[in-house]
């Protein structure tokens, strides 16, 4: 199982996310480094870790169409493995982001719930990027799914279980489910169970988790199921040790 740092970006600086409440995020205060740009992050996790793959979170990009271009230029030069989340609702979108920044770079694009209104716009998303590199993302909040004002009946009325049901059937490879109203709290993974029926269901799915995670102990109770999962604040807190992850190396 793989330990995937989180970089949550807004105005060009990394931000400690807290239950997805964006509005109030402040610069992380991490005991890996004094800085909070993202190269400074990324090199004390390398440092520290020897950790070399990250999930980026560009929050101007998923909420105000306005990626931080500038940030993700510098981190192309890097030779890190990233995950780019940067709201892409659509291929309109991506394209539109690939005429100032070539995408080649990124391992993984991810396609959020909380961006992305129907099926249609996955479908659409996976043909152009294809479905080794296209991660969909299912967005929760306090396990509910977590979806754009415009999303389709077809995902409004459906359960986290059948949307991601769905993306499975259309071809999609590997899911993220996160939990959003966790993010930043420590107080353990609540999307423990989903995770279990989905890797029941679907054993060959790359399965990643994310929100909540306080201790090694909760490492440990997704190992079974899950294939990655994403921290952040356990690791900028030390709540998560170098020892911790070694076990998951």
């Amino acid at each position: 199982m793989r330990i995937i740092p989180v970089l949550d970006v807004l105005n060009g600086e990394v931000v400690r996310g807290i239950a997805g409440q964006r509005d109030s995020y402040q610069s992380v205060k991490s005991i890996l480094t004094s800085n909070s740009d993202v190269g400074s992050i990324c090199e004390a996790f390398d440092k520290q870790f020897g950790i070399t793959e990250y999930y980026i979170a560009d929050l101007d990009g998923i909420e105000r169409d306005a990626p931080n271009i500038d940030v993700l230029l510098n981190l192309q030069d890097l030779h890190y493995r990233l995950w780019l989340d940067a709201g892409f609702a659509s291929v309109k979108k991506l394209k539109s982001m690939q005429a100032s920044l070539s995408l080649d770079f990124l391992d993984r694009i991810i396609v959020g719930l909380e961006c992305c209104p129907d099926i249609s716009s996955l479908e659409a998303l996976l043909k152009v990027v294809g479905a080794e590199r296209l991660v969909f993302s299912l967005d929760l909040k306090n396990g509910v799914p977590f979806l754009p004002s415009d999303a389709s009946p077809r995902w409004s009325q459906a359960t986290s279980t059948q949307i991601a049901q769905q993306a499975v059937d259309l071809g999609v490879k590997t899911i993220i489910v996160l939990d959003l109203a966790a993010v930043g709290l420590g107080q353990g993974t609540p999307t423990l169970d989903l995770c279990r029926h989905l890797k029941h269901e679907y054993p060959e799915l790359e399965l990643i988790t994310g929100g909540g995670v306080n201790s090694v102990d909760d490492l440990a109770s997704l190992e079974s199921y899950c294939d990655g999962v994403l921290v952040a604040s356990a690791l900028h807190d030390g709540r998560l040790t170098k020892e911790d992850l070694q076990l998951y190396a």
